[in-house]
């Protein structure tokens, strides 16, 4: 079964597999690691004066990171790199011959870079699970996914071996800090010159990210990765790289990007996923899990949509942006807030061109600040928007469900999302774009002496939205009528045709509309 249009322009993405028959043997363990507290890492803490600097540093370390750790694993049991099999989105795995190994030994070893340079905030946790070349036949492979999915799982409740006795319980911090010599940019570690050492890393990361395109090589120990002695080459890819606006020889200031904003001078943060991912694996209907080839081919398909189109899309059409994070299933950017609207509506374009039959969709979470607001509440608001998203429940058509339908789907793991949050609505991607495209085509040239004329608009749609609270609110038809024949010039009377019948139908969509459209005429 195919889930990806063959269009011209995406077979760039195609992934392919790689080839384990030469590592199959009748007996073998399959290795995993996972990041974890990835977004209190990136977040957490960080001052919104130099959160540009280092935000997609730190994203793209996870990235390096695993590679790095991947290969230090294979240097720590004294197999060939070519037993890994994949590092994506801060997981990695490799399949190597059945030894006598000790993993407890190399986690306690990972386990103690982490708490010196990061003090536990985040870490990796790492299992293994015996298999056998049978196991990647097809219609087993599944069932090892589950396998290793599980034991992966039970070790999240053993970070840090904190819950063996013969482990220290006790974090030791670095003593006799105070603001005087904590460092500016993380707020944990002491300063080393001007900032801490590893945030001078990861603003040297950050320069070599955003200033050129191109890829290149450099040291890991150059930005602060060294366990023991263990040094390697990094490749700074293009998908690593991603997409950053550069002011000089460092990312841009976001209030450089929020100043480029049509109207109101603010951000608009970004957070998005594919839609039950995890289910979607599970669904014994679809044939990705019956053999690793399928499974790594797909997997890296999606991630290149993520991580090569959609920053490709930033460069050439939404230069005011600037990527955190893109790969896996999900992104996280931010940008000028004008542009990072459109440029969601066209990833959500895009994304349906390239998957097909709606096999896949993506929900958003979008919000709107001041440069000024703290990254880690943006960071966590977006986060909190997506969930919004992710409650609404359609049918398959789009349609919205009732909630008794909705909490049996729920339960049937059917329910279908494809949703956008922002404005503080939430609607389904096809109310919205049927709005917005119908609504953009109305107003184009349509001139309000005042603002206080849409605002009115938005409370005729909040009581379209609340009848079933208050029946004064069932006057809203007559009240914008009234407004329109008072307020607006008679050669833009057609538009009240359009708002008529949109309220009615979908007042959250119009509101959505009419806030960005209020938004991009506001000066401060």
């Amino acid at each position: 079964m195919s889930y990806f249009n063959n269009d011209e322009r995406f077979l760039a993405l195609h992934g392919t597999a790689k080839d384990i028959s030469v590592l199959l043997e009748d007996e073998m363990l399959l290795i995993s690691g996972n990041f974890y507290g990835i977004q209190k890492f990136i977040f957490d803490r960080l001052s919104t004066k130099n959160a540009s600097k280092v935000l997609r540093a730190k994203s793209a370390y996870i990235e390096l990171f695993t590679e790095y750790l991947a290969l230090y694993v294979c240097t720590k049991l004294g197999v060939n790199k070519d037993t890994i099999l994949s590092t994506r989105a801060g997981k990695f795995e490799l399949l190597v011959p059945k030894i006598e190994f000790d993993l407890k030994s190399i986690q306690k070893t990972v386990d103690d870079y982490f708490i010196k340079n990061f003090y536990g905030l985040t870490g990796v946790i790492m299992s293994s699970v015996p298999c056998t070349k049978s196991d990647f036949s097809r219609n087993n492979y599944q069932k090892l996914r589950q396998k290793i999915d599980a034991s992966l799982e039970k070790k999240r409740f053993h970070k840090f071996n904190l819950a063996d006795e013969s482990s220290e319980p006790l974090l030791s911090y670095d003593t006799n800090i105070d603001n005087g010599i904590l460092c500016t940019v993380c707020n944990i570690r002491k300063i080393e010159k001007e900032n801490c050492s590893l945030c001078n890393h990861f603003i040297k990361l950050g320069q070599k990210l955003s200033y050129s395109h191109e890829e290149e090589m450099l040291k890991s120990d150059e930005i602060g990765m060294k366990i023991e002695e263990f040094v390697i080459d990094v490749h700074l890819t293009k998908e690593i790289k991603s997409y950053v606006l550069f002011d000089g020889y460092s990312p841009a200031d976001f209030k450089v990007l929020a100043e480029a904003s049509n109207g109101l001078e603010a951000l608009a943060i970004l957070k998005a996923d594919v839609d039950g991912m995890g289910n979607f694996f599970d669904n014994q209907n679809n044939d990705l899990t019956s053999s690793f080839e399928k499974f790594d081919a797909f997997s890296q398909t999606i991630d290149r949509f993520f991580s090569v189109y959609v920053p490709q899309l930033m460069a050439d059409k939404y230069t005011h942006t600037y990527t955190v994070f893109a790969g896996g299933d999900d992104l996280f950017l931010l940008g000028a807030w004008n542009e990072v609207l459109a440029l969601a509506r066209e990833i959500e374009q895009e994304f349906k061109a390239f998957v097909l039959n709606d096999t896949l969709t993506l929900s958003f979470g979008i919000a709107i600040a001041k440069p000024t607001t703290p990254i880690s509440y943006l960071a966590h608001k977006s986060e909190e928007l997506l969930e919004h998203s992710k409650e609404l429940c359609l049918d398959k058509q789009g349609e919205r469900l009732t909630q008794e339908i909705c909490e049996k789907l729920a339960l049937d793991k059917k329910a279908v999302k494809d949703a956008i949050t922002l404005f503080d609505e939430t609607v389904c991607w096809r109310e919205y774009k049927e709005v917005f495209y119908r609504l953009e085509s109305a107003f184009e040239g349509f001139e309000v002496v005042n603002s206080a004329t849409l605002y009115r608009l938005l409370e005729i749609c909040d009581m379209s939205k609340y009848i079933h609270n208050d029946m004064r609110n069932s006057m809203w038809k007559s009240k914008l009528n009234y407004f329109f024949s008072r307020n607006i010039e008679k050669k833009y009377h057609f538009i009240l045709k359009e708002l008529n019948a949109l309220i009615e139908v979908n007042p959250e969509a119009t509101k959505m509309f009419l806030s960005e459209f209020i938004y991009k005429r506001r000066e401060v």
